[in-house]
């Protein structure tokens, strides 16, 4: 795997959720994970820790931000959407977009709107009548993939995480990619860890989220393949093993390294084709 020169040798992960208790200051289960992988002679997972584990005094979510804002990293991977589908975006784009959900009320909780209030305020008026999904869930839809919508707020909702990630897009004010390129200091990029698993192939892209030994040793599988390409000490392969989330924030480090250097697996299978 080459790598290319001119980068700072960082990389985050982020799993997220639009579960605002799950931001809790005092909260113990948190699923919210940061992973800080670097380049050393090899990649090397350097802290893996809840968002509550943050460095700072403030509110765990602002917290992040502030990591976010210092832009010292290569790139970010966030397991969660940064946009909404084409047809509800507004009128001036992802910037407003962005600035549309920073004026929405926050009744809930102070950190992001609800994924009602999120949804309402970027509706207009407009009715759903059907689940919307942008491009790429389009796209990763397939059996068992199962992408969440952006603006759905019934089962299996996304429009709660999508606020919550918008939200904090807004407040980090870091470049995005692809409309900013990889060089840019502090990048963000918007990470599918299932997808990514389905793409390298050969490895459990669904069902390791659950309970159970199955789920356990699926987990596994996926820890023993990543060990593979990032140095991993016991405590930290156990938590990632334990814990789907942990595992998730991993992987979307990968997301990170694969935009900004060019460094990625080759697939042992093909992803899904285009519909037609």
């Amino acid at each position: 795997m080459e790598i290319s020169a001119g980068y700072r040798k960082r990389w985050l992960g982020i799993d997220f959720s639009g579960d605002y208790r799950k931001w809790s200051p005092g909260c113990g289960n948190s699923n919210v994970w940061i992973a800080d992988v670097r380049r050393e002679d090899q990649f090397v997972l350097r802290d893996l820790k809840t968002v509550q584990g943050l460095p700072g005094s403030g509110a765990p979510f602002h917290r992040l931000c502030e990591l976010l804002k210092s832009r010292n990293f290569d790139a970010a991977g966030l397991d969660a959407p940064f946009s909404v589908p084409m047809e509800y975006m507004p009128s001036g784009g992802h910037h407003r977009l962005l600035e549309i959900v920073s004026k929405t009320e926050r009744l809930e909780n102070p950190w992001f709107p609800s994924a009602n209030d999120f949804r309402s305020s970027v509706l207009a008026g407009r009715v759903l009548d059907k689940k919307p999904f942008r491009e790429t869930e389009k796209y990763w839809t397939r059996p068992n993939l199962n992408p969440r919508s952006t603006l759905w707020d019934k089962a299996r909702s996304g429009a709660a995480m999508t606020s919550a990630c918008l939200t904090l897009l807004q407040q980090a004010q870091c470049p995005i990619w692809p409309w900013h390129p990889a060089g840019s200091a502090g990048l963000l990029v918007e990470a599918f860890p299932a997808a990514q698993l389905c793409y390298w192939g050969d490895l459990p892209y669904y069902g390791y989220s659950r309970n159970g030994t199955k789920a356990l040793n699926n987990r596994r599988k996926i820890v023993e393949f990543l060990s593979k390409y990032i140095a991993l000490n016991e405590a930290k392969s156990q938590t990632m093993e334990n814990s789907a989330d942990a595992l998730d924030a991993v992987i979307c480090a990968f997301a990170a390294i694969a935009v900004t250097t060019g460094c990625v697996f080759e697939p042992r299978r093909r992803p899904p084709k285009e519909e037609a």
